[in-house]
């Protein structure tokens, strides 16, 4: 994208390869999706809702916010994944679940919390400016 492709090229060629290298998978363990109208429903609901969708979507949030910004949301994915697990289906979570949940979770306060390198720019700015009115 950085040289100038643009982000639906970009984002068609990594999904579309890694789909074709995928084809022979499909080939031999892929008989339960054609074996009832329901699972064959079910399987193009979820390629083309959550996968589909849910990655054009996340393609066009890429750019419109920082690369810092999306590896922060991107990272906490999994863990919103499992809540919504435990929520909503019932899974159940032993303590080092819950105690990586938790890391995770003090790890994206300390990230929304930190100081961006603007706001450490504008602190070094404001101390040089400060040290020479001083000296003066």
């Amino acid at each position: 994208m950085n040289s100038g492709i643009t982000r639906a090229a970009s984002m068609g060629a990594v999904f579309g390869g890694g789909g074709l290298l995928l084809m022979p998978v499909l080939v031999v363990t892929g008989a339960p999706l054609l074996a009832t109208p329901q699972a064959f429903a079910v399987g193009a609901y979820m390629a083309l809702v959550p996968m589909f969708l849910g990655y054009l979507l996340f393609g066009y949030g890429l750019t419109k916010v920082s690369a810092s910004f999306a590896t922060t949301v991107t990272s906490s994915e999994p863990a919103i994944a499992t809540l919504l697990a435990v929520l909503i289906v019932g899974e159940r979570l032993g303590m080092l679940g819950w105690t990586g949940l938790a890391v995770i979770a003090v790890v994206l306060v300390i990230l929304a919390v930190a100081p961006t390198n603007a706001d450490q720019r504008r602190l070094v700015t404001t101390a040089a400016a400060d040290t020479v009115t001083t000296a003066r």
